[in-house]
This record gives C-alpha cells, structure tokens and sequence, in this order.
C-alpha cells in the first residue's frame, strides 16, 4: 500500500509536464494556423474566439488542473496525520524578477485563481513594493539571479531574503527557477527564505502551504 502511495506522488509530480506536452500537441495545428495567416481570431468548435480569448480559456483551464494537482500533492499519505490547513488566504503575491515575461504563464494562473500579482524587476524595487504596500503582501517569489544596477549578480534571491529578514518581515519568501534550484536549497533556508523550486507545480504546492487560493477558500 505504501508503495503505491509513493508511487502516486511520483506520477502526481509529472502531472504537470505530461499536461503541457498534451496542450502544446493539442493546440500546436491551431497556433500555426494563427501565425500563417496573421489571424486575431480563430475557430474553436462553432465559436469564434479571439487570441485573447483563446489564452485566457487556457490559462483557466490549466490553473484549475494547477488548483487540483496542489491539493492532491498536499493530501497525507496513509498513515500520515493531515496538518492543520491554514485559514491564510493568498490575496496578494510579490514576484521578483528582471524578465517577468519568463513567469507570465504563472503569473496568469495565480490571477485566474484570483490572486493580485505585483511584478518587480530588482532587489529594490521588490523592496520598495514591501514598503509601500498599503495592503500586505502574504507570500514573495524571487529569482536567484539577475540584471542589478550594478551588474548580474547571481545571488539575487539570497540577498532579497536576507534584507527582508533584516528589516523584520516575516513574509514567506519561495526562490523559482533556475536549473540548480535544489542545489541552493540550503542556502536560501539559511537565508530565511521558505523553499525553492524550479517546478511550477511544486511552486504552487509551496504557496498551497501558506495558504488558500482565493477562488478556492469558500
């Protein structure tokens, strides 16, 4: 039985990779004909869609899959007893990242889970944002390097945390992206950071654990 519980975490982990490659073959004849024909607008069934449209239909669908796949991951397995689930709702989410065009796919996710999703392109700016907030931020994703007023510093996402610490805010703050995530994981706990990944699934799964999204807390 137990094998079998691991095994369905394994295959609820690749849950999201398999999906994507299933969305990129289903829609891949229709984004073609898009770019063939320089078209704003598509068939899809008997309905005429726009491109927008069309994308956010998308980023709903996959957000409500991403919504499932988090609260599977999160169920205890046999013999485990379930933690508390926080009341916390995720309303509002910082993302710290100087091309925040690479996580537009989940940015619009989160929004259509209904979270507000404030972008920052550095350390400061993201630092400024906390600041200023007039309502509070309740989770902050950073990535581990970027372009900073004096260079490319790789260290980014460590030096975010560490001056958020500093300055006494007890924000989660989750490291995503980057090919040696797991290989950081140490720094960014010593840090202060609360995790880090470079699997949106698991990045959902960690906020998942912060707390409710919006549109998922009634």
């Amino acid at each position: 039985m137990r094998d079998a519980a691991v095994l369905i975490h394994a295959l609820t982990g690749l849950a999201w990779p398999m999906f994507a490659v299933w969305v990129v073959w289903k829609l891949l004849p229709d984004v073609r004909d898009i770019l063939r024909k320089r078209a704003f607008s598509l068939k899809v069934g008997n309905n005429e869609l726009t491109v927008q449209e069309f994308t956010d239909q998308i980023v709903q669908t996959t957000a409500e899959l991403q919504q499932h796949i988090t609260a599977q991951t999160d169920r205890p397995r046999p013999g485990q007893e379930p933690e508390p689930r926080s009341q916390r709702v995720l309303r509002r989410i910082l993302w710290v990242d100087d091309t925040p065009a690479n996580n537009a796919y989940q940015a619009g996710q989160l929004q259509a889970m209904g979270v507000e999703v404030v972008q920052a392109r550095s350390t400061d700016e993201g630092l400024r944002a906390l600041r200023r907030a007039t309502q509070p931020f309740d989770a902050v994703i950073s990535d581990m390097g970027r372009a900073e007023a004096g260079g490319f510093a790789p260290d980014a996402g460590l030096t975010l945390i560490r001056k958020i610490r500093e300055a006494g805010d007890k924000t989660p703050v989750f490291v995503y992206g980057g090919s040696n995530a797991a290989a950081r994981r140490e720094q960014v706990a010593a840090a202060g950071g609360d995790g880090t990944t470079q699997s949106p699934t698991e990045l959902f799964a960690l906020l998942g654990q912060v707390g409710r999204f919006p549109k998922s807390a009634t």
